[in-house]
């Protein structure tokens, strides 16, 4: 059975707090509340720099008690907010200080995020392009301190990359090549945007350019479990698999939650043979992420490579369970079947990749030697005929299948 190894999402948000110039009130107070509570606020600031951001809320309440309509006071309290993890807070925040400030660009960009996360994607998509139009002819000062933003000092880079990662999301590829390729001019030194766009590239054809970009982002963030992941993957499908193998054990140690490197890898092993290491990592994988059908798909198809027919009809069931519409998990399922003795309802998984997707080349490959098996030989030339015109790099792998299954039923035949 064929199977590739995944790219990663590459789902990395940026949230920006940085020195901002302190916004203009529609109403100023007198002087001296004024200049008070600007003090407040460069406090917190320095508060929250140093990740004492309880205190820092203090001196933000403080700002916002004597300036209620500055809009630097609600925003610096949400981003403090929003690092202490009481997003709802901080969208309160961030909603106010937009009000205050309807131009306000860095407001949008951590709305946008906290929008993102709580899975309102056309919301954070229209934050991101506000803030794109707001900050167009603006960038922020760099922080002398980089507490919030460990990637990106522009506002623009932050947000043409967050955009990318919605129209990627999206299936807009182009689009979101051009805000990677956007941002990267915003902002040459934002690590996550040679990250994001890389896999677009590697997708695209461009394996030297998304091995630049990986390359790049390493040496931006060698602290990046991504940027290593990206690597591996790139290394992985040029063949040179121990290599890659090496860029997911460092990723991995960066980030042993990472439920994308825990898949990647075990694929990688997978692929040489290490089965028992490819089942530890998505049996990990599985621990992390239960509700992900492709760990359990995946460990189904090392399971079958291992001749362990029914611990992988088990994990391909649940693979569907948890996404019905998957037409290559009935496809495996039906080969676990197939080769566990059960033709009958090998087929019948068969019939229904085919019906959920008529273009599933490995589901015609796998129903011809059904049919083989059955001694209906033309429906299996139908069916193989079928498979190599929908995809004809699979002729490789179909010549070996067919083949064995030839070479089996002949050696049946002859007992």
């Amino acid at each position: 059975m064929k199977r590739t190894s995944i790219l990663a999402s590459f789902i990395f948000f940026q949230s920006v707090l940085c020195g901002l110039p302190l916004a203009t009130a529609a109403a100023q107070p007198l002087a001296s509340q004024s200049a008070a509570a600007s003090s407040h606020i460069e406090r917190g600031v320095y508060l929250a720099q140093r990740g004492k951001f309880e205190q820092a809320i203090a001196e933000f309440d403080s700002a916002i008690e004597l300036n209620p309509r500055l809009a630097d006071a609600w925003f610096y309290r949400g981003s403090a907010y929003n690092f202490k993890g009481d997003a709802d807070r901080a969208l309160s925040d961030f909603n106010r200080a937009i009000e205050l400030n309807s131009r306000f660009a860095v407001g949008y960009v951590n709305r946008g995020k906290i929008r993102y996360d709580r899975g309102d994607i056309d919301g954070a998509l229209a934050d991101y392009d506000k803030a794109i139009k707001y900050d167009a002819d603006s960038s922020v000062a760099p922080s002398s301190h980089s507490y919030i933003v460990s990637a990106s000092n522009r506002i623009q880079g932050t947000a043409y990359n967050n955009r990318g990662v919605i129209r990627r999301e999206k299936g807009d590829m182009k689009r979101a090549l051009g805000d990677f390729n956007r941002a990267i001019e915003a902002d040459p030194h934002l690590a996550l945007a040679y990250s994001n766009r890389s896999p677009i590239r590697l997708l695209g054809g461009d394996a030297r350019g998304a091995m630049e970009d990986a390359e790049r982002a390493l040496t931006l963030d060698p602290q990046s479990s991504q940027a290593w992941n990206n690597r591996g993957l790139i290394r992985l499908r040029a063949g040179d698999t121990e290599s890659a193998l090496g860029d997911f054990d460092r990723a991995i140690e960066l980030d042993p939650r990472n439920v994308e490197v825990r898949l990647n890898r075990g694929n990688a092993r997978s692929d040489k043979g290490r089965y028992e290491e490819a089942l530890a990592d998505y049996d990990q994988a599985i621990l992390l992420a239960p509700r992900d059908r492709r760990a359990w798909s995946y460990r189904g198809s090392s399971r079958y490579s291992k001749g362990d027919y029914a611990a992988a009809i088990s994990d391909y069931t649940r693979a569907i369970e948890l996404d019905p519409r998957n037409a290559t998990a009935y496809s495996n399922r039906g080969s676990a079947r197939r080769a566990n003795g059960d033709l009958a309802g090998a087929m019948n998984d068969y019939n229904l990749a085919l019906s959920l997707d008529p273009r599933c080349a490995l589901a015609f490959l796998n129903r011809g030697i059904g049919y083989l098996q059955q001694g209906c030989e033309e429906e299996a030339r139908r069916d193989f005929d079928q498979c190599l015109k929908i995809d004809p790099a699979l002729r490789p792998e179909f010549d070996v299948a067919v083949g064995e299954a030839r070479r089996r039923l002949n050696g049946v035949l002859k007992k």
